[in-house]
């Protein structure tokens, strides 16, 4: 599916509901969407009454948006954009981990909204991006961004997720979805051939998402001490039985002392700026690399010593190409909820246009 999006709007200021769905929690906010200029560069997104509430606790997104709503005490926007953990077709979503089915013209009905826009969450992610500043970006590799050039973003967090920004006409950004994280895993040395070949073992397919996830932490190091014959930490080994969801974040802590956690991440780190390079490749990203997710700012150490930009930059002769394209690590928590926010505010735009008698002076 193709997503577009503009910087051009009728009316330079617009208020929106935006929010971010996932199988846990959900944070909805008003979104304050400022075009100061024609390009997509010049957007600003203010935030105001964040709330997170517990999806699971909801028969739906409705009932989270009127409870919202009273205790915001004022009417919501008439205008609304949610990214949806979850495939969306033709304005329909069934949530992938929640027992939800969302509609956009139900959701308008029932909320009284004029428009209500949903998109995968990692499509909005990737439209966040254009509203994220630079303070909240940590450069990896400097390149010189080419403005006319195709973006990439990647993120790993309880899946792999990947999509593409194209610059189109009149200050518009086209973005096409992608299931690149369930693209076939290539190991690059013997090191990473013998993790392949233990993961056979457990999976008839072996993806980058079983190596670049949550769970492909847990993966890497089980693989890793097999191979090794080292030990996991104890704390390690009662996470990974009892609860293996919290199992990256154990690794993830012990790899501040612990030899065998440390290589975990950093062959973590170098898959993934592996993964990043083939994706830039792919595309010819000139315009930049954003790497987003919930990991990366769990792990920025290991993605900024060096240890990413060597697994990214290691294409033999394209080398030199990879070198020139900017690479970042995304910090902005609500990134997303600005993807939902620019849905949202199209969708406005879009039907001023259409009904013109309606526009604000």
């Amino acid at each position: 599916m193709i997503f577009e999006v503009a910087s051009v709007w009728v009316r330079r200021i617009m208020q929106v509901l935006a929010g971010d769905i996932g199988g846990t929690k959900t944070l909805l906010a008003v979104a304050e969407v400022v075009a100061a200029g024609q390009s997509a560069a010049s957007l600003r997104i203010d935030l105001a009454g964040a709330r997170r509430y517990d999806s699971r606790q909801y028969p739906g997104l409705s009932a989270i948006c009127q409870q919202y709503e009273r205790d915001e005490g004022r009417r919501l926007p008439p205008h609304a954009g949610f990214g949806v953990a979850g495939p969306v077709t033709n304005g329909r979503s069934q949530t992938t981990n929640l027992p939800w089915i969302l509609d956009e013209r139900d959701l308008a009905r029932t909320l009284g909204l004029a428009t209500v826009r949903l998109a995968n969450d990692f499509h909005a992610l990737a439209l966040g991006i254009l509203a994220v500043g630079q303070a909240d970006l940590v450069t990896i590799n400097e390149g010189a961004r080419d403005a006319s050039g195709p973006c990439v973003l990647l993120g790993a967090g309880t899946g792999l997720g990947e999509a593409v920004l194209v610059p189109s006409t009149g200050g518009r950004y086209v973005v096409l979805a992608s299931e690149g994280g369930h693209a076939d895993f290539a190991p690059r040395d013997e090191h990473e051939i013998g993790i392949l070949r233990f993961l056979l073992q457990r999976y008839q397919h072996v993806s980058w998402e079983r190596v670049l996830s949550g769970d492909g932490i847990v993966n890497l190091a089980e693989a890793i001490a097999h191979l090794t014959r080292l030990p996991l930490p104890d704390t390690v080994m009662h996470a990974i039985q009892t609860n293996r969801s919290e199992a990256p974040s154990a690794i993830t802590l012990a790899a501040q002392t612990d030899p065998l956690c440390r290589r975990v991440l950093q062959t973590f780190a170098s898959m993934y700026g592996a993964e990043a390079g083939n994706l830039a490749l792919k595309t010819l990203a000139t315009g930049g690399v954003y790497v987003a997710g919930g990991i990366a700012p769990k792990i920025l150490p290991f993605l900024s010593d060096g240890t990413f930009r060597e697994g990214f930059l290691g294409k033999g002769r394209m080398r030199h190409l990879l070198e020139a394209m900017p690479v970042a690590v995304v910090l902005q928590p609500n990134t997303a909820v600005y993807g939902a926010a620019l849905l949202a505010a199209q969708s406005a735009t879009d039907t001023a246009q259409v009904r013109p008698m309606e526009r604000t002076p």
